[in-house]
């Protein structure tokens, strides 16, 4: 049954993703560069976002070079990437991703026989509909604040009795701890024996040079008023 979860201060009225559509644009000009190779990041921008995307490309590259955001994110993508591709190696022919924004996954590592479901708000699956490739994943409306996760992930056609390869990517330090334990708790509800589990969490920050701390002041400003604070960060555990 689905458990209703209460997110204090969570956004009632859908707006464009800010966030999400910042992370497309990164995507794409570390593709640019040559770190990644993401040739749909761009094609799924906003019009303001497509504005940024084009002022940033022409900023000289040593600019760019010292940014600890862009460098986590590439780290981020390229191990998720590798996390796909491995399973997808192995035989994992269902791949779910939820919260996955502007993911080009399903067009860059699609292949026959192989599934992708993409879990999200629906109002921002709409959206990249009408952005992105046609083809590509099966689209999975959902509230992660009340919806039965595992029932509509079945619905979609997901075979719980065969192994899948999840991916949270991104998503839990927008999210309360209770919202976060009940959707991974979702997730393992369906998940057969041999499936996978990618998910990230955010460290709580402990800035220790300027460069770094200029850099969670600039986060924290480009997210303001967008309803999309960091609201869960998770300390690493050491023995």
């Amino acid at each position: 049954m689905p458990v209703a979860l209460v997110q204090t201060g969570a956004v009632k009225e859908w707006k464009p993703s800010r966030t999400a559509q910042a992370v497309a644009a990164e995507r794409a000009l570390l593709s640019r560069w040559g770190v990644l190779d993401d040739p749909f990041a761009a094609g799924m921008l906003s019009s303001g976002m497509g504005a940024v995307y084009r002022v940033a490309r022409l900023l000289p590259h040593r600019v760019w070079a010292r940014s600890v955001t862009l460098a986590g994110l590439a780290g981020r993508v390229l191990w998720f990437d590798g996390e796909v591709v491995d399973a997808i190696g192995s035989g994992v022919r269902q791949i779910v991703t939820v919260g996955a924004g502007y993911d080009s996954r399903p067009w860059r590592f699609g292949a026959d026989g192989v599934r992708f479901c993409e879990v999200d708000h629906p109002a921002k699956q709409e959206d990249k509909r009408r952005r992105a490739p046609g083809g590509g994943p099966v689209f999975v409306p959902a509230d992660f604040l009340g919806d039965d996760i595992e029932a509509l992930l079945v619905d979609a056609g997901l075979d719980p009795e065969v192994p899948t390869v999840f991916v949270v990517e991104g998503v839990t330090m927008y999210l309360d701890e209770a919202v976060v334990r009940h959707l991974l708790g979702s997730l393992a509800e369906v998940a057969a024996p041999g499936s996978r589990l990618a998910v990230d969490f955010y460290p709580a920050s402990r800035p220790v040079t300027g460069v770094h701390r200029r850099q969670l002041t600039l986060q924290k400003v480009a997210r303001v008023g967008s309803s999309e604070g960091f609201r869960l960060c998770v300390d690493r555990q050491t023995s």
